[in-house]
């Protein structure tokens, strides 16, 4: 009996609260460097909008800088979700990164990145 595929559309299963973001994403998967776009962003990982998402459960080392920052945030994540061009449910083609550890710096430039959108929203 075959294990049924989990469906990621009906259950949030974030840990942390996710905020809209369009962040220049460059990040390595054995030998390939590639650059894309986050157009989300939590303390927990990041959603890469890309028409080419790498297999589930692959680590990719990512490197990202926060708008108006110096700093960048240099990390490892793991594939936890990839959503293909020609899937309907997809909000849009891309992989779900889950961030494997970040350092106190890299949590501050990101809350400082979600205090900045909330007050966007907000004001």
């Amino acid at each position: 009996m075959s294990k049924p595929k989990p469906d990621w559309r009906g259950v949030d299963r974030r840990r942390h609260p996710r905020f809209d973001v369009e962040l220049e994403i460059s990040y390595q998967h054995l030998d390939d460097f590639l650059f894309d776009y986050a157009i989300n962003l939590s303390r927990g990982g990041m959603f890469i909008r890309t028409a080419r998402p790498i297999e589930l459960g692959t680590e990719i080392k990512i490197r990202f800088s926060i708008p108006g920052r110096k700093e960048k945030i240099e990390t490892t994540g793991k594939v936890v979700r990839a959503v293909r061009a020609d899937d309907p449910h997809g909000p849009a083609p891309g992989m779900g990164i889950e961030f494997k550890a970040l350092g106190e710096k890299d949590i501050e430039l990101i809350n400082a990145v979600w205090a900045q959108s909330r007050a966007e929203k907000s004001g």
